[in-house]
């Protein structure tokens, strides 16, 4: 419970820091751009940073990989097709969210396919099939922008990761979809927990390893599409968060979707606040630079102290 309360504390130091700073300082800011621009940011940058770190919590999880997240698996490149082929297209925002699923879930089909998931289910195969389908969607995703010259800016800059464009309708829509997939997995932390065990073990147990894969995976896709369509692509808040929590707390699920959630929030929004004032300028980095950087120097630690030092499975 101090944790807890620590981890509360922070985030609302957090959350004050990145709502009061910014390229236009507090003392120039009306109340009404404070309200209609920085807060509805704020909350979108908190709520997707969560998105991410959970579903890299879950995949890590079914996949028992530590290098497990929405790009390794395909499931973000499979979305970003979709929303740059909405955007390339020049179809109503609303679309692109939709078609970011639908593409995701496509991805996903595809990657179940290639691995043969309904005979068997190994686990490097699914990684294998993931880079596969994230280097063919990022070939696409790279004939598109030459062949959607119009919207060339808006697709490379989108793909930067950003949080340009929002609005409380979306951060209401956010919310609904974060809140609503964390409470499933929550009450369902009990056989999360089991899956942590080998394949035979969590069937003695009571779960249907197979069936209950399926669905997280359905689960994390339409979590990833929506923050990639609502933001674009963001990396290693999934793969980053997770090994932190792992290694600061026990290996209970309850405990990881929630302080993954919370810490995968609070880091993004710090991300997001940082590339908004690192130029004295007033203009700011896209966050995915900010969290790629910070992805980098993780993977060199990974490289460092061993993957077998912070996975317990």
């Amino acid at each position: 419970m101090n944790r807890f309360v620590i981890a509360l504390i922070i985030t609302i130091i957090i959350f004050s820091f990145s709502l009061t700073n910014g390229a236009v300082s507090l003392n120039n800011l009306t109340i009404q751009l404070l309200l209609n621009v920085r807060l509805p940011r704020v909350l979108t940058a908190f709520i997707i940073g969560g998105i991410l770190s959970l579903s890299g919590s879950i995949l890590q999880l079914i996949l028992r990989n530590p290098l497990a997240d929405g790009f390794t698996t395909g499931i973000s490149a499979s979305a970003a097709l979709g929303a740059s082929i909405s955007i390339g297209l020049g179809l109503n925002l609303s679309f692109t969210p939709m078609i970011a699923i639908l593409f995701a879930l496509i991805g996903l089909y595809i990657v179940f396919t290639l691995t043969n998931i309904d005979k068997s289910f190994h686990y490097i195969t699914i990684i294998l099939a993931g880079i596969i389908l994230n280097i063919i969607c990022s070939a696409i995703i790279s004939f598109l922008k030459y062949y959607f010259d119009e919207s060339l800016g808006s697709i490379i800059y989108w793909l930067m990761g950003g949080f340009y464009d929002v609005s409380y309708l979306k951060v209401f829509i956010l919310f609904l979809v974060l809140i609503s997939s964390f409470l499933i997995l929550f009450k369902n932390s009990f056989k999360l927990n089991i899956l942590a065990y080998d394949y035979k073990t969590a069937n003695s147990l009571g779960v249907d390893v197979a069936i209950t894969r399926k669905k997280l995976f359905i689960i994390v896709s339409i979590l990833i599409a929506f923050a990639v369509s609502f933001s674009g692509i963001i990396g290693f808040v999934g793969l980053i968060i997770p090994h932190i929590v792992r290694g600061l707390f026990k290996p209970d699920m309850k405990t990881h979707l929630i302080y993954s959630t919370l810490f995968g929030a609070n880091f993004l929004l710090l991300s997001d606040t940082v590339c908004r004032i690192i130029i004295p300028s007033g203009a700011e980095l896209p966050v995915g630079v900010a969290t790629s950087f910070f992805g980098g120097i993780f993977f060199l630690f990974l490289m460092k102290y061993r993957l077998k030092n912070i996975w317990y499975g």
